[in-house]
């Protein structure tokens, strides 16, 4: 028997998106076997956290460590990190 339990992909909140959601870290489940685009992870975020719908479009994403672009697909077990630019003066 397969499992059927809802798998999570563990999102790592950073900078200004952070300060925004409130959290610094969050997990997405998905339904087994299940891989969906890195973009529609983002609006699944930005459901749960209204807040960082603003900075989506300037966000970088990775995974697993490595940039990607949004049509790449997370699968359960992937670390996926939201990146906004930083300055400084």
């Amino acid at each position: 028997m397969g499992d059927t339990k809802p798998q999570g992909v563990q999102v790592l909140l950073f900078s200004v998106i952070r300060e925004r959601a409130g959290v610094d870290a969050t997990t997405l489940y998905l339904d087994p076997g299940e891989a969906v685009s890195a973009g529609v992870l983002l609006e699944r975020l930005a459901t749960t956290y209204p807040s960082i719908r603003p900075m989506l479009p300037l966000v970088r994403i990775a995974v697993n460590q490595e940039y990607v672009p949004k049509k790449h697909m997370v699968q359960a077990g992937d670390e996926v990190a939201l990146i906004t630019p930083v300055s400084g003066g």
